[in-house]
């Protein structure tokens, strides 16, 4: 029989754990899939029109009208999109691209020097989600009819290709998802009760941690039930909920401010007055939402950082666009109704497998919820990428002889009598 004993041998099925001898209940789980929760109302593809977005995704962008709208001459603006120009590279795009504000000003970082370019909102009327307000005469409406779901951060970018797509299929989930399976992270989830019924419960308790473990595949290449995983102690990424179980469901009773390794760019996904819908399903799975108010303006920064020309060239937004929709759909203040509002409802769709759960020395199996984070140790100083160097949005090129900039020279030089 295998066993678990917990080392860093990694994650492996367990045998024996000490049980509680009393009628209180545990149940565990690794996350296998998460992905903000965008729904979709197309049949198929990603920039079909759908009743999410009547008119589709975003629509390709014309660069050159919109370098040639900025200040660009004609023949400028056609170079500067030109393959053969030496200035634009495969990898990194066109740097001169982030010049396009007034006087020049880089979008980026000033995304106010340039107007609105507007970004396709989603119309439709349903949603994916929890109630984070209380207010039933809001947000959108479930996919089982429920009423007040909110998800500002679905209506600001579900019609952007980048998000659009059926569950596990859009272009950002796929690109997370398969970076956290082939073991760049591991989270755990675990829930306790104090009643004999786990699955209709008023004394429940949640716990999302980070696990030491690595996520173990199947030989289908999904993730392997029932495997053994050490919780790992992190000072940031750890999230506790009280909560009650109704028929299975897993419903938070009260808010809880919290941060969990977010699956995109920005990795730190921390929620405001969050709360957690989960659904324990027949075969051991677990389904269900993370919810709450999470800054904006990091998430559109995150963005940026991965290289503002590539991002915009891919995925057909300007992100000044994604700046100003952000800012305009945001939702909440810490500081009260009428403080500004830094913040957006955002839900994260969660999909976890039945696993084992111990403390983090593997000495035995998880049976209460308790706070790891007085246990974690300093985080090692992440070395800073040799391979790209970005700054304010752009790659800058060590050793290159030409930079991009407000007073960059656009034109090659002509030659005499040509």
């Amino acid at each position: 029989m295998r066993h678990a004993i917990g080392t860093a041998l990694g994650a492996l099925t367990l045998a024996v754990f000490p049980a509680a001898a009393h009628a209180e209940w545990t149940k565990t789980w690794v996350v296998e899939w998460n992905e903000p929760a965008m729904y979709y109302g197309a049949k198929d593809g990603v920039v079909d029109p759908g009743t999410d977005c009547p008119k589709g995704s975003n629509p390709e962008i014309d660069w050159i009208k919109v370098l040639v709208d900025a200040g660009y001459t004609k023949e400028e603006a056609t170079w500067l999109r030109n393959p053969a120009n030496p200035t634009r590279s495969p990898v990194h795009g066109q740097n001169q691209m982030a010049f396009r504000g007034k006087d020049r000003a880089n979008v980026y970082t000033n995304p106010t020097s340039t107007p609105d370019p507007g970004l396709t909102p989603v119309s439709g009327t349903i949603g994916e989600g929890v109630d984070l307000d209380g207010n039933l005469k809001n947000g959108f409406t479930g996919l089982n009819g429920e009423k007040g779901i909110d998800n500002n951060f679905y209506k600001t970018l579900g019609c952007w290709k980048t998000y659009r797509g059926q569950q596990r299929l859009s272009s950002g989930a796929l690109q997370f998802n398969d970076a956290m399976r082939n073991g760049s992270w591991t989270t755990l989830i675990v829930a306790t009760g104090k009643g004999a019924d786990p699955m209709n419960d008023k004394n429940v308790k949640v716990g999302i941690y980070m696990g030491a473990d690595k996520i173990v595949k199947d030989g289908n290449g999904g993730v392997a039930q029932d495997y053994t995983f050490r919780i790992k102690p992190d000072a940031k990424y750890e999230a506790i909920y009280s909560a009650r179980t109704e028929k299975g469901a897993i419903i938070s009773t009260a808010p809880s401010d919290i941060m969990l390794r977010d699956p995109s760019y920005s990795q730190d996904l921390d929620l405001l007055r969050s709360r957690i819908n989960f659904k324990m399903k027949a075969d051991g799975s677990l389904q269900g939402y993370v919810g709450g108010y999470r800054a904006w303006e990091p998430v559109y920064k995150g963005w940026v950082d991965a290289r503002g020309p590539v991002i915009e060239s891919l995925t057909w937004v300007q992100l000044p666009g994604v700046y100003y929709a952000l800012k305009r759909n945001a939702d909440f203040s810490p500081t009260g109704p009428s403080g500004e509002k830094t913040h957006i409802s955002y839900a994260l769709r969660v999909d976890a497998t039945p696993a084992f759960v111990t403390t983090p020395d593997g000495s035995k199996q998880v049976t209460s919820i308790v706070s790891y984070k007085g246990e974690a140790k300093p985080p090692p100083e992440r070395p800073r990428s040799t391979t790209f160097n970005v700054i304010d949005g752009i790659v800058i090129e060590r050793n290159a002889k030409t930079q991009a900039g407000p007073n960059a020279v656009i034109l090659p030089p002509t030659t005499a009598g040509q």
